[in-house]
């Protein structure tokens, strides 16, 4: 990602994100840090950040977009008496797809709210004018470096945003309470024993997200240790053990 750094955007590394989520989200917990298992994600964003955060109903043709910070310029749509209309929100206030208010939404609300939260912090720590620098000098850049260009950038907000909702040191805890191993075998891509899979459920339950964003997660901080899938088809279903099967 050299290239990107020379066109005036600044790069962080994975692990860089992951220690700037980390010293957030303990600032804001303070000494309840040693114990949490989980981050109040709208207390963090609203009395940390000092963001508004609103739900409402959108109205938006792209049906996958259920979250939105605004820069106080641009409206979203959402419906008001079952109307669709353009709204400009104050800068920096987070809507979130009302539908996720629903219990069962609890996961995707609280990783919408962190992606959102994410957003407003990597703006404050890489200023907007820099993503569009490129745009005022007199080099032409092909659709391909711009989209290149903006999804690192989304890349560099999901990592920040599971970091905040995720912090490493809240995953230890987690962790610890529940007896789990440093290292959680993985067989091929996505394969876990039935026994890690309940485990992981019961975790990523107690900090507040899906499976499939505390399973993401663990595999960004190399707590899943991938084994080839032959060992699993050997050593768990007994398939194959003599070689003749």
């Amino acid at each position: 990602h050299a290239g990107l750094a020379q066109h005036g955007m600044t790069i962080f590394s994975y692990e860089q994100l992951d220690e700037l989520g980390d010293g957030l989200i303990r600032q804001y917990l303070g000494k309840e840090s040693g114990t949490a298992f989980c981050v109040d994600i709208e207390g963090f964003v609203t009395d940390f950040l000092h963001l508004p955060l609103l739900y409402r109903s959108f109205a938006e043709r792209d049906t996958d977009k259920i979250g939105f910070i605004s820069d106080g310029i641009t409206p979203l749509l959402i419906y008001e008496k079952k109307q669709a209309t353009p709204i400009v929100y104050e800068k920096g206030t987070i809507v979130i797809e009302r539908f996720l208010r629903q219990e069962p939404e609890s996961g995707r609300r609280r990783f919408t709210i962190s992606h959102e939260g994410a957003h407003f912090v990597m703006d404050r720590t890489v200023p907007q004018a820099s993503f569009h620098r490129e745009f005022d000098s007199q080099r032409v850049y092909s659709p391909a470096e711009i989209k290149d260009l903006f999804s690192f950038k989304e890349a560099m907000i999901d990592r920040l945003g599971a970091s905040l909702l995720m912090p490493q040191f809240i995953l230890w805890n987690v962790m610890k309470a529940f007896d789990a191993p440093e290292h959680i075998p993985i067989y091929g891509d996505s394969v876990l024993r039935v026994s890690d899979r309940l485990l992981i459920q019961k975790m990523a339950n107690a900090i507040g997200a899906s499976f499939t964003a505390f399973l993401y997660r663990l595999k960004e901080l190399g707590i899943l240790q991938r084994h080839d899938i032959s060992e699993y088809i050997v050593g768990e279903l007994g398939i194959g053990t003599g070689g003749d099967a």
